[in-house]
């Protein structure tokens, strides 16, 4: 399951910032408790993103189609899940590795800390070895256990808003040069996919340039080897004396 939340223009406004986009990128594993989290901040007049497009898909190969567009990551942890640690771990891993990601601030939400058997944050950040991940990436990180259904608007889990908080805040102090990284990664992303959008074509082309010439000779083949029910009217004539 992924999320793109983008437009969070007024909450920059706390900071006497002008109104300017800011795209934030929600990755997790499936159950994390990603929609509740996203559901949550839609009804905070706090926060005010005017947009707000859900992307649903089990995929993780499709996440990465949406990492240039992003100003900051939020990865979703669902702090229950002991089973999946390690699942967890690689999932964040191949995230703050992927050149359109790494260097750019990350909120961790160690959600479902209303739960029984929810790892505290010391132990999450040590299961996830998250100290090491973000320095070997260059990653701003901040840490804020929580729980995405609790409340929604002004009854939003605090934690919540106190790690958007933090990332926006970030990403407003350091806006020009990640923005300036968005535009080139963006740009460079569409023209990569138009390239394998024209690449798609020529072999569908091909393919059907083939696929119809196979046809044609076959056609070929079959006239060949049908007798021609036309014959000279001798012949007929010769074969009814006989």
């Amino acid at each position: 399951m992924f999320s793109l939340m983008a437009n969070c223009c007024n909450w920059l406004k706390r900071w006497r910032e002008p109104a300017r986009k800011v795209t934030l990128v929600m990755v997790g594993l499936d159950n994390a408790g990603k929609t509740a989290t996203v559901r949550g901040i839609q009804g905070a007049p706090t926060v005010g993103f005017s947009k707000v497009d859900m992307k649903q898909g089990k995929i993780r190969g499709i996440w990465k189609n949406y990492y240039s567009e992003s100003h900051g990551v939020v990865f979703v942890v669902d702090s229950t899940d002991v089973q999946r640690i390690q699942e967890t771990r690689e999932t964040m891993a191949e995230v703050l590795q992927h050149p359109r990601i790494s260097g750019k601030p990350v909120l961790v939400l160690a959600n479902k800390q209303d739960k029984d058997g929810a790892l505290a944050e010391a132990d999450i950040i040590e299961n996830l070895s998250l100290e090491k991940l973000v320095n070997e990436n260059k990653c701003l990180c901040q840490i804020e256990p929580c729980s995405a259904v609790l409340g929604y608007g002004k009854k939003l889990d605090k934690s919540i808003k106190k790690g958007l908080n933090w990332l926006l805040h970030n990403i407003a102090k350091d806006y020009e040069a990640i923005t300036e990284r968005v535009l080139r990664d963006t740009a460079e992303q569409r023209a990569l996919e138009e390239q394998d959008k024209k690449e798609r074509a020529e072999r569908v082309r091909r393919i059907r340039e083939e696929r119809e010439g196979r046809q044609l000779q076959e056609e070929e083949l079959d006239e060949e080897n049908t007798p021609n029910p036309f014959q000279p009217i001798g012949n007929v004539i010769s074969e009814v004396r006989v």
